[in-house]
C-alpha cells in the first residue's frame, strides 16, 4: 500500500468534495456581497479566496472520511478502529449538524418575518416570551418594526449584549428591511417611535462610539446632548451634525467649512440649513457639491411660494 495520501483510494472523494466544498462557499459568499446594501460590501471580494480555501479543506477531510467509510464497507479497505470510528463520526456528524443549522436558520427566517407583521402588543410579547427573544436579528426585527412603541425600544436599548451593537450579517434572510445589516442598536436609533430619553441613553452608554452617528443625526436627540460635540472635529460627528435640522446655524455655519467633503454635502440634504450657507455652498469648487446647493436653494425657493393649503371645517 503506498504511503502517499494521494495515490490511496479515498483521496479521490476527498478532492471531489473539496472541490464543490470550495466552488459551493465561493457562490454563497459572493451572493451574499451581491445581496448587501453596505457601501463596504465590495471589500468582501477580498476574502473569498479565503473562505473559498477554508472550505475545501473543510470538505475534503469530510470526503476522505466518506472515502474511508465507502471502502471498509465494501471491503476494498481495513483500518485501524480509531480512524474508522473518527471516519464515521465526521461522515454522519457534518451532515447532521448542516441539517440542523438549515432548519435553525428556515425557522429564524420564519421568526423574523413573523415579526415584521407584529403590532405593538405582540412586539411586547415577543420580546418577552419568543423563543428567540435572545437572538439579536429577532430583536433586529423588532427593533426595526414601526409599531414597536417607546417602552419597547427603550426595553431593547438597555438590554446588555454587547453583540446588539454590531453589524448583522447573515446567509439567512433575517434582517428584513435593514439590507445595510445595521446593529440593532443602531436600528433603534432610525425608529420614528423612539424617545428623546432612549436617544440620550444610548449616547451614554459603554458603547456609545457605535451608535453615536445615528444619535446625532436625530431630531428627537436632546440638545445638551448635541452641544458636546459642537466643536468636534471627528468626521462621523460632523456628518450627523450637519443632517440633523436641531443643529444650531452657528453650528452649520461652522461646518460649511470643514474640510470634509461628505460634511459640506450633508448639509446640503438638511432642511434646515439657512440659505445664506447653501449659497456659500453653492459657490464650493466641489461642481457637484455646488449643484446639490443649487438645487437645494430651489426647493427651499418652491415650498416658500407655495400656496398655504386651506382648512376645511365640519
Amino acid at each position: 500500500m503506498s504511503s502517499s495520501l494521494s495515490a490511496r483510494p479515498e483521496a479521490r472523494f476527498g478532492l471531489v468534495a473539496g472541490i464543490a466544498g470550495g466552488l459551493a462557499a465561493a457562490v454563497i459568499a459572493v451572493a451574499a456581497i451581491f445581496g448587501s446594501a453596505s457601501s463596504t460590501a465590495g471589500i468582501g471580494f477580498v476574502f473569498v479566496p479565503f473562505v473559498m480555501a477554508g472550505a475545501m479543506v473543510f470538505t475534503g477531510v469530510w470526503g476522505l472520511a466518506l472515502g474511508c467509510v465507502w471502502h471498509a464497507a465494501r471491503g476494498n479497505q481495513s483500518y485501524y478502529r480509531a480512524v474508522l470510528l473518527l471516519a464515521w463520526a465526521l461522515t454522519l456528524g457534518v451532515p447532521a449538524y448542516a441539517g440542523w443549522q438549515i432548519r435553525e436558520g428556515l425557522a429564524l427566517e420564519r421568526a423574523v418575518a413573523a415579526a415584521a407583521a407584529m403590532n405593538s402588543a405582540q412586539l411586547e410579547r415577543a420580546l418577552e416570551e419568543s423563543p428567540w427573544r435572545d437572538n439579536r436579528f429577532f430583536i433586529g426585527a423588532l427593533a426595526q418594526n414601526k409599531a414597536a412603541s417607546e417602552s419597547l425600544l427603550e426595553r431593547i436599548a438597555r438590554l446588555p449584549d454587547p453583540e446588539l451593537y454590531e453589524s448583522l450579517g447573515s446567509l439567512w434572510d433575517v434582517k428584513g428591511e435593514n439590507r445595510k445589516g445595521l446593529a440593532v442598536m443602531r436600528l433603534i436609533a432610525y425608529n420614528p417611535n423612539v424617545s428623546a430619553a432612549t436617544l440620550e441613553h444610548l449616547a451614554q452608554g459603554p458603547h456609545a462610539d457605535k451608535v453615536l452617528h445615528d444619535v446625532l443625526r436625530n431630531r428627537k436627540t436632546p440638545v445638551k446632548v448635541l452641544q458636546r460635540y459642537f466643536d468636534s472635529s471627528d468626521y462621523l460627528v460632523e456628518w450627523a451634525l450637519a443632517l440633523n435640522p436641531v443643529t444650531p446655524a452657528a453650528v452649520l455655519e461652522r461646518l460649511a467649512g470643514s474640510a470634509n467633503r461628505y460634511t459640506r454635502f450633508n448639509l446640503t440634504y438638511n432642511e434646515a440649513t439657512p440659505p445664506a450657507i447653501l449659497e456659500k455652498l453653492a459657490q464650493d469648487p466641489d461642481e457637484i457639491l455646488a449643484r446639490n446647493a443649487s438645487q437645494a436653494l430651489e426647493r427651499n425657493a418652491k415650498k416658500s411660494t407655495q400656496p398655504a393649503r386651506p382648512i376645511s371645517g365640519n
